[in-house]
């Protein structure tokens, strides 16, 4: 008999599967679409029609332009839109990406074993591609020796990758900077690629590895081992969020979001469950590490934070930790899927920012002819003192801002040293809540430095959880309302030569339109205690031990407390100074990077451009009247552009939106 129901899921899983391919295609055309935007303007600011003058008002706005777009032609092109898994050694990267592939491809021990950067992509053949640090690359063809889909097949490619990224079995595995491992792994849409990396922590030519590959990122997916005494939430997670703080000042990682970031928390099998005390310990220890994954990226949700262990992640069972893993699976696929079109977005959106810069400077002198020469001359005038008036203040609130860094830093550093130097917060120091007591702590003499070294990095912790936010935080909103109100004078004067009537509504809003750098600047989390991290061992660092009295007896307390306050004595005397090289090279360096992005750089080139503008229209009135009808055929050929790149972008809106089998999924 025939079965309806059956061949109705039938039917609907084919349509959905056509409709998928078919969301993907249009999503490649959109992203050919773009790629030829880009080569239509670049031909387009390289022509004749659009004369020297012109160029030199874009090249105040953005300047390099033209190598800016090959760049990011480039990396639209990019076949690598990389979901980085990062953690310390043996944490659980290449069993968990095992588990997503459900093939066991990667090797995986109890120690550290990768040593370098392993790139998965989905392909119709089985290969490894291995770059040498020489520069020579290592071409493998597995497809017709390998089945991926049994358990030889799968042994057989991990015993080709052994020597290419397992440093337990061959050293020389280090040599390789890269090695691409393709295979069909039908999930993988798009360019989107996962990424196996060294342990954090291990050895440094395997971090720099990591931050070197950071920028390629679209995503990343943490683990952290619960067993680990020392968790990288707490000491690497801050070095990579300055990298990608950095970066993003910078513009040199346009298409990341933190907010896509993902945290597994591993092993917690190897707390002991027996008892109802062990289970409070496991909930006591659970709400301390989203504490600290909170505290360490703010921009985080709950939701992307997992707690499970992965051996018990098996085929077939059903415990708290499979249930966690199939919800990681699905935030997983979720940032895919975003990030199949996460470059296109970001660059169509850039493209729209230029053409915004070129329709200013040709609306300005499309509108010369309605202002009589009198009329001109007293407006250039007054916006001469003006502009002159913005590149004072640039300059003087950048010392200003720069002097508030440094001042609060040096606040922080002389209030904690005063306050270290009194009885009681020494007391408090030695003496914290739910410690032994100092003197019943120190059973031997070699402990004495250790103990005291503990005791007063877990207080500078505690201190600068407390003292930090606030005084950074003032200045980094004194550094946006500073962006906005220069920002929003040079607009005011802009509008001054760009008329505006009912017709031109394209002008009306590009004008006025939010640049990519204001809205990173506005939407960015400043996460001070993140990117500061914790001070644990900033003492350890500082000072050598005193060795222990040779006549040190336990049962003499006056001398064993003598050493005690002899060590923290020598501890707080250089804390000044300790203190403020943490800040400094910590929260200090991004923020005077941040001040430096926006007096010197992004309001500069603002003010420049239309400096510029304004001396080309004042020298050359007569000539640009005289091309009228010219640049008003340059206005429509830019506008062309822009309502192509809105068709794009209402495209992707629509491609992007879910069809209804996949909201039912």
């Amino acid at each position: 008999m025939f079965n309806c129901c059956r061949y109705n899921i039938y039917v609907k899983k084919t349509l959905t599967m056509e409709d998928s391919n078919s969301n993907r295609d249009q999503k490649e055309d959109r992203k050919e679409e773009v790629i030829a935007l880009y080569q239509e303007l670049d031909q387009f600011l390289k022509s004749e029609e659009f004369e020297d003058e012109l160029k030199k008002v874009l090249a105040k706005s953005n300047p390099n332009y033209l190598q800016v777009l090959k760049k990011r032609m480039r990396d639209i092109k990019r076949q690598d839109n990389g979901i980085v898994f990062a953690g310390e050694p043996s944490s659980g990267k290449s069993t968990l990406i095992n588990k997503i592939l459900d093939k066991k491809v990667l090797i995986t021990r109890n120690a550290q074993s990768t040593s370098t950067v392993c790139k998965i992509r989905n392909s119709e053949k089985i290969k490894i591609s291995a770059e040498h640090a020489s520069g020579k690359t290592k071409e493998i063809e597995l497809t017709d020796k390998c089945d991926i889909n049994n358990k030889e097949g799968q042994k057989l490619l991990r015993n080709t990758l052994k020597p290419l990224t397992d440093i337990v079995s061959s050293e020389k595995s280090k040599e390789y900077q890269t090695v691409d491992i393709g295979m069909p792994i039908p999930f993988l849409k798009g360019d989107t690629i996962l990424v196996d990396t060294p342990g954090i922590g291990w050895l440094d030519v395997l971090n720099d590895r990591l931050m070197e590959y950071i920028p390629n990122a679209l995503s990343f997916v943490f683990i952290i081992d619960v067993t680990s005494p020392c968790t990288m939430s707490q000491d690497r997670l801050p070095e990579i969020l300055r990298k990608l703080i950095c970066l993003k000042i910078d513009d040199e990682m346009p298409c990341f979001d933190p907010g896509d970031v993902i945290f597994i928390t591993n092993k917690w099998d190897s707390i002991n469950q027996d008892d109802s005390d062990s289970e409070d310990e496991e909930a006591r220890t659970w709400e301390q590490y989203l504490f600290d994954i909170k505290s360490s990226w703010p921009q985080v949700t709950e939701k992307n934070i997992f707690k499970m262990s992965l051996k018990e992640v098996v085929p077939g069972k059903m415990n708290s930790s499979v249930e966690q893993f199939k919800e990681f699976q699905k935030v997983l696929m979720s940032n895919i899927k975003k990030t199949e079109n996460a470059r296109v977005i970001v660059h169509l959106r850039y493209l729209e920012e230029l053409l915004i810069n070129v329709t200013k400077n040709i609306q300005a002198r499309l509108q010369l002819d309605t202002k009589s020469e009198e009329e001109q001359i007293a407006l250039t005038t007054k916006h001469q003192e003006e502009i002159e008036c913005l590149k004072e203040t640039c300059n003087k609130v950048k010392e200003d801002l720069q002097k508030k860094v440094t001042a609060h830093i040096e606040k922080l550093a002389i209030k904690l040293d005063r306050c270290m130097s009194t009885e009681l917060v020494k007391s408090r120091v030695l003496n914290p809540h739910g410690f032994k007591p100092i003197m019943d702590a120190i059973r031997h003499p070699d402990e004495s430095a250790k103990e005291v070294h503990r005791r007063f990095n877990l207080y500078i912790d505690f201190y600068l959880k407390t003292e930090v936010e606030e005084g950074f935080d003032a200045i980094k909103k004194d550094i946006e309302s500073f962006f906005k109100d220069i920002s929003s004078k040079i607009q005011v004067l802009e509008s001054e030569w760009i008329a505006k009537t009912d017709n031109d509504e394209h002008a009306n809003r590009e004008t006025n339109s939010e640049s990519s750098f204001a809205f990173f600047l506005f939407s960015l989390s400043f996460p001070f205690l993140a990117i500061l991290g914790l001070a644990g061992g900033i003492v350890d660092r500082a000072y050598a031990p005193i060795r222990a009295a040779c006549d040190w007896f336990f049962n003499t307390e006056e001398k064993k407390s003598k050493n005690i306050d002899k060590e923290y004595e020598r501890c707080r005397s250089s804390v000044h100074k300790t203190i403020e090289d943490h800040l400094e090279s910590n929260i200090g360096s991004v923020l005077r990077k941040l001040i430096d992005r926006v007096t010197v750089d992004e309001l500069p080139r603002q003010i420049g451009a239309l400096e510029e503008m304004i001396q080309q229209l004042s020298k050359s009135r007569q000539e640009i009247i005289s091309k009228l009808n010219l640049l008003t055929d340059l206005a429509s050929k830019i506008g062309v552009m822009q309502d192509q790149i809105r068709k794009i972008q209402k495209d992707l809106n629509q491609i992007s939106l879910p069809s209804e089998e996949e909201k039912a999924t």
